[in-house]
């Protein structure tokens, strides 16, 4: 007892003011709690913090309310919301009043947006496995009957999963983003602002009172796009250019883009602009978002927007508005939110849009609702990045490489004797070993180059022919010229498997029968051959 009698004048408070809490009544019980107090009297202060604290929860758990959250009435009680078919106010609640049932509410910004088909896409995707897991989705969009047919022709949702906010109603109604709240000034004449109308799609609104209130949102909506006001706009942009180990493909082997000139796919290799054609240094590498990858989904995207903007914009006033993701349980309350806050931000973890949805759909669709290839790009990540582009681009050097090639070894005195035994010497070496490699020591595609093979274990013969093609003497300016005559390929390195020229790391042999190193890599070609 000695511990309580020590120091009593803190305690003493502490119990005072903890005697005084506990004469708060709850009303709907009608308990007095200082009786509970007198029970305390004898227990340190901490302890009896503790049990009232408990007892305060309690009672508040009991007495907390039970109805759904404010936004759920929300949604539930617009008048804005209209059929997507007919134009109409719906003729049942926007959310199902099945108590059995969660509810998936995605609300998009203009149905012409990038973002709105980009996350319609997941959803669709994901749509099995929500109603396997009792969870209705519904699409809030804003646009009239018109837009709301193009959206669905395009994305292939469902008419009954869509709703329709032809004036952005739900969107203000909910605090949802739109902008950093620009103003133009009152100085700013209204001939100033058509003068930047006419260059926006749209053009000048016919009634006049709208010119300004339209020229504000496209400020706000460009602004936004600009990273102002945006958080993670600018960085999603980048990602969809320069790819995203983390995110898994995203364009499909048989899809294709046309815009204008342009035409991508099918699949990401194949390019074409207008008469040239190429194939993209990236497309034999898969398991993950490839550069410019996502930017084509995007650019697919925009097409589509931008020759039926009339049909998909009818009300330019909402074009700076956000959207959102809302899921409830069965009872109305929120389990998840996210209010996207820029362009292209539509989900808080963009390289999977759909990741809040895995304690209710599971990992595999939540993570990947697309079902594409989906591994990081593999453990084997060597023979990438900004030197492919690099090696690619080598190719178109190679006449020049050729004739370089012939006039040093000619100019350091190298007769037919040297060629003949440096010939026999190339012969030889690759018929006792099973992978030899020419490298020059300082050229970091020769580097990379036996990056690749070391990262895969094989077990190789590296000759290095010198430091680089400008500093060889006679004897390895003969042997890379010989290189060149039996193989016809005039830069280094070059890769020999079972006696077999297969090009060097990224150019592939001249009769075209291997795609070089790297391409044999990504394959999985490679790790067969060094096997047999």
């Amino acid at each position: 007892m000695s511990s309580l009698v020590t120091n009593t004048k803190p305690k003493q408070k502490i119990n005072e003011g903890l005697k005084a809490k506990a004469k708060v009544k709850n009303k709907e019980y009608g308990v007095e709690w200082n009786n509970t107090m007198k029970s305390t009297r004898l227990l340190p202060a901490s302890l009896t913090a503790l049990i009232v604290t408990s007892l305060v929860h309690y009672a508040a758990t009991f007495s907390a309310p039970s109805g759904p959250s404010s936004t759920y009435s929300t949604i539930q009680s617009s008048s804005a919301l209209l059929d997507p078919i007919s134009g109409k106010e719906l003729s049942s609640p926007v959310l199902s009043s099945d108590n059995a049932k969660k509810t998936l509410v995605a609300i998009l910004p203009q149905l012409g947006e990038f973002d709105s088909s980009e996350y319609c896409e997941f959803l669709i995707a994901a749509e099995k496995a929500l109603e396997e897991s009792d969870i209705d989705l519904q699409v809030v969009g804003i646009g009239d009957t018109t837009a709301a047919r193009n959206f669905c022709d395009f994305t292939g949702l469902s008419p009954e999963k869509l709703c329709i906010d032809p004036n952005g109603t739900l969107h203000r109604e909910l605090s949802l983003h739109c902008g950093p709240d620009f103003t133009v000034p009152k100085g700013v004449s209204d001939d100033v602002l058509k003068f930047f109308l006419r260059q926006l799609p749209g053009g000048i609104p016919a009634d006049e009172g709208q010119v300004r209130p339209v020229f504000t949102a496209w400020l706000n909506y460009l602004a936004m796009c600009a990273g102002i006001g945006a958080p993670g706009t600018l960085l999603e942009i980048l990602r969809g250019y320069f790819g995203d180990k983390n995110a898994p493909e995203r364009f499909r082997d048989d899809d294709i883009v046309k815009a204008g000139f342009i035409t991508i796919g099918p699949g990401v290799g194949p390019t074409k602009i207008g008469p040239f054609a190429y194939q993209q240094w990236f497309a034999d590498e898969k398991g993950y978002q490839r550069p410019v990858e996502l930017a084509t989904v995007r650019l697919k995207n925009m097409v589509e927007v931008l020759t039926k903007w009339n049909d998909y914009v009818s009300n330019y006033n909402t074009i700076a508005l956000r959207g959102a993701t809302y899921l409830f349980d069965e009872d109305g309350k929120e389990l998840y939110s996210y209010k996207s806050r820029g362009v292209l931000t539509y989900s808080e973890t963009m390289a999977r849009p759909l990741t809040f949805l895995s304690p209710y759909i599971g990992d595999d669709v939540a993570r990947n609702p697309l079902g594409l290839k989906d591994n990081g790009g593999g453990d084997l990540v060597r023979g990438r990045g900004v030197l492919k582009p690099a090696g690619k681009l080598m190719k178109f050097l190679s006449y020049l490489f050729k004739l370089e090639n012939k006039l040093q070894s000619s100019l350091l005195g190298g007769d037919d004797s040297d060629y003949s035994a440096a010939r026999k010497d190339i012969e030889d070496t690759i018929s006792e070993n099973k992978i030899v490699v020419y490298t020059y020591s300082l050229s970091p595609f020769s580097s990379e180059t036996l990056g690749v093979l070391n990262e895969i274990g094989a077990d190789y013969k590296n000759v290095e022919v010198g430091l680089e093609w400008f500093l060889l003497d006679k004897e390895k300016s003969v042997l890379r010229t010989q290189l060149l005559e039996m193989t016809g390929q005039s830069s280094l390195p070059h890769v020999f498997i079972d006696k077999k020229h297969v090009g060097g790391l990224f150019t592939g042999s001249t009769d075209g029968s291997f795609p070089g190193l790297a391409g044999l890599k990504e394959s999985g070609e490679l790790e067969k051959l060094i096997t047999n």
